[in-house]
C-alpha cells in the first residue's frame, strides 16, 4: 500500500467549501465533510472513503492531522469491510464505500488524507 501521503504531495481540497454529503479529490471521494462533519467535532466521527471510480477491492489508509498540534492518527479499512449503500426506495447506491468513524479534535484545522490503492486525496476541515 503507498503511504498516506505520497513524496510530492497532495493537494488538498477545502472540506468547509464543498457539499455537506461529501467530494471527490485525487481519485478519491470521502464524507461527510463541510458542516455535517464539523457537528462531530471533539470526539467520535462517521467518515466514509470510497474510490471514484469504483475499482478492484484495496485496502484503505486514513490519516487524520490536527495541524495546530501536529497529532496524527492512522485508521486502516479493510477491504473486506466495503458495503453498498441503499438509496431510499431501497436500491443499490452507484458505488461501494469503506464505512467506519475517526476521532476529530474540539478545535483547530484537520488535514484528513486518504490512500485506496493508487489513489491518494486530501480534505482540510476547520473545526
Amino acid at each position: 500500500m503507498l503511504p498516506a501521503t505520497p513524496k510530492d504531495g497532495v493537494p488538498c481540497l477545502s472540506g468547509d467549501s464543498v457539499g455537506e454529503k461529501g467530494a471527490s479529490n485525487g481519485g478519491v471521494r470521502a464524507g461527510p465533510l463541510g458542516s455535517a462533519l464539523r457537528r462531530q467535532k471533539g470526539g467520535v466521527a462517521k467518515f466514509w472513503v470510497a474510490q471514484d471510480p469504483y475499482r478492484a477491492a484495496a485496502d484503505a489508509l486514513i490519516r487524520v492531522e490536527h495541524v495546530e498540534s501536529t497529532t496524527v492518527a492512522y485508521y486502516v479499512r479493510d477491504k473486506a469491510a466495503i458495503v453498498t449503500p441503499l438509496n431510499d426506495d431501497g436500491s443499490s447506491a452507484r458505488d461501494p464505500i469503506y464505512p467506519g468513524s475517526i476521532l476529530l479534535p474540539p478545535d483547530g484545522h484537520v488535514r484528513i488524507t486518504v490512500t485506496i490503492g493508487k489513489a491518494s486525496a486530501c480534505f482540510e476541515v476547520t473545526m
